[in-house]
């Protein structure tokens, strides 16, 4: 099974430097092309950039595309816009603006209505991000491991039959769960989840366009609730055409 689901993922480095506007980074200043390109959810709120990515750096993934940027947008409201409609949006940039400044921006997002609750944005600094190539195979959390794996499990065993994984011993469990786990920063792979997989067994939605999980470290710190982690997923058919306009967006906790 392993051998049948491995993939290719990024893992992502986070160190607390900036970069350029352009650059990838999580949290920060993003780089917009103009002050109308700045996304707002169905409440009439700017939503707020997560991350983005310089297209450039995922030649290692096949389908995901090789140039502009890649950003990642959320609400700043106590769901992080996974409550609200048009809470998140995916944007990619195919061309840059390199006269745009880190200045204009910060004008541009400094004259947008502001959050008048405290802020539950998971990033409150800028986080340069590098990025190391790696495969794994397919994490428990996911919610096509289960019938994968039940039904090979049944097939090569003669006698008692699972229905599910849980119907396994404690100790074969616990073995399986700890090289199965999709935990950290990525793009691609397979996701990670404190709760349960939001997609349905047969979502098409099986492409991992990034994930941010929380980590607990004086230099990088981000803080999604409870220990919590955040993904974002799209079909391999709209990220071959470029088309970012349905991804679905989920983060949840311990």
């Amino acid at each position: 099974m392993d051998k049948e689901t491995v993939k290719p993922f990024l893992r992502l480095k986070l160190t607390n430097e900036k970069t350029s506007i352009s650059g990838s980074k999580v949290g920060g200043i993003p780089y917009i092309p103009s002050k109308d390109a700045i996304p707002f959810d169905s409440e009439g709120m700017p939503l707020r950039m997560l991350a983005q990515i310089d297209c450039r750096e995922l030649s290692a993934l096949p389908d995901f595309p090789q140039v502009g940027l890649l950003q990642f947008w959320i609400g700043q409201d106590e769901s992080l816009g996974l409550f609200t409609k048009g809470g998140s949006k995916v944007v990619w940039h195919e061309t840059i603006d390199d006269q745009i400044t880190e200045e204009q921006v910060s004008t541009w997002l400094a004259e947008l209505p502001q959050p008048s609750e405290e802020s539950w944005f998971p990033v409150e600094s800028e986080y340069r991000v590098s990025f190391t190539k790696d495969e794994e195979p397919m994490s428990m959390e996911d919610v096509h491991f289960e019938p994968i794996f039940v039904k090979k499990y049944n097939a090569l065993t003669e006698s008692d039959p699972i229905e599910g994984i849980y119907d396994l011993s404690e100790e074969a469990y616990e073995i399986i769960e700890e090289k199965h786990i999709g935990e950290g920063h990525k793009i691609g792979g397979y996701p990670h989840f404190k709760q349960e997989d939001p997609r349905e067994e047969k979502s098409k939605q099986t492409v991992l366009l990034l994930q941010i999980d929380s980590e607990y470290s004086e230099e990088t710190p981000v803080e999604w609730g409870d220990a919590g982690v955040c993904g974002f997923f799209c079909t391999p058919e709209n990220l071959k055409r470029r088309n970012f306009s349905k991804v679905l967006y989920n983060w949840d906790c311990g």
